[in-house]
């Protein structure tokens, strides 16, 4: 999801520019290919004025991906207590992807995210809950390799820009998936 940017003056303003420049900074080079530096030049503040608004980088790391990953933890308890709708699944985790477009497309591209020990454990969680609900609780190798593939087929289009807001798309997509996941 994107932030709504303008000319800011109060602490609350340049917390957003900070987390603004994060993510832009962050899609651009990486988590790991940032510096605080960088972000504070980026925003016209010292490194000091960063301290004040977030005490590490990591907490920048926090604040810009909770979001998307309370969404997506969201999505998939919702279809715990009912999983026989694999469909409306993959449609909802699609489209809380979707409001998180920008992080979503970071997140999938940042191996250093994905390998971050809370997120990426949280996230590997989430994805495990899923496979779960598409496979059932024992699936073989093969049924885990195609809930993943299931996934990615919601993942890549956010992450390559292809949807937006056009619905047809969606749709597509969604269905594509849903037909991929009836065939685990």
């Amino acid at each position: 999801m994107g932030r709504a940017k303008g000319n800011r003056g109060s602490a609350e303003n340049r917390r957003g520019d900070l987390l603004d420049a994060a993510l832009e900074a962050f899609v651009d080079r990486g988590y790991e290919g940032t510096s605080v530096a960088q972000l504070a030049a980026a925003t016209s503040l010292s490194k000091a004025a960063f301290v004040y608004h977030f005490s590490s980088k990591e907490d920048l790391l926090f604040e810009l991906s909770t979001p998307l990953l309370d969404d997506l933890d969201e999505v998939v308890a919702g279809h715990e207590a009912a999983p026989d709708d694999p469909a409306g699944l993959l449609g909802r985790y699609l489209d809380a992807l979707c409001r998180h477009r920008q992080v979503a497309a970071w997140i999938d591209g940042d191996k250093s995210i994905l390998n971050h020990g809370d997120l990426g454990a949280r996230l590997t969680a989430n994805n495990r809950r899923v496979h779960r609900l598409l496979t059932g609780p024992r699936p073989g190798a093969a049924a885990q390799a195609q809930a993943s593939a299931v996934l990615g087929m919601l993942w890549r289009p956010v992450r390559n820009g292809y949807l937006t807001t056009n619905t047809r798309t969606r749709a597509a997509v969604v269905e594509l998936a849903a037909v991929a996941a009836a065939r685990i």
